[in-house]
């Protein structure tokens, strides 16, 4: 019937539930972009390591590592880092799980950089 008190508290309590879920969702959203941030400057910290001579693709993905274990916090957890070398051009992929406030969820990460090898000629 109109005009009874329980058709209030229902209604608020729905649109609560909503704007709490909204929220929820925007910080995860946050959370994976943050993750994302952190394995590309990981990689791009990588990539500076190993565009001098001598190139050392080891050497490039230990500072791209130890860039995650510095800097990340709780935002990427698992980081791996690879890197690769061709005859001009290094290439760091950071690899990684970004933060899941959702139970049972799984948010992997994969950022890649790469940069042209300096070469010193007289």
């Amino acid at each position: 019937m109109h005009g009874e008190r329980g058709d209030d508290n229902v209604a608020a309590a729905v649109l609560y539930s909503a704007v709490l879920l909204v929220a929820w969702a925007v910080i995860q959203v946050a959370v994976v972009l943050l993750g994302r941030g952190v394995a590309l400057e990981a990689a791009r910290d990588g990539v500076r390591s190993a565009r001098l001579p001598p190139v050392d693709p080891a050497s490039a993905a230990s500072a791209a590592e130890a860039y995650t274990r510095d800097v990340t916090g709780s935002w990427l957890s698992d980081a791996h880092a690879h890197a690769s070398v061709d005859e001009d051009r290094v290439s760091v992929t950071v690899t990684g799980e970004a933060t899941s406030l959702v139970p049972f969820a799984r948010f992997p990460i994969s950022q890649t950089a790469s940069g042209p090898i300096e070469r010193l000629r007289p």
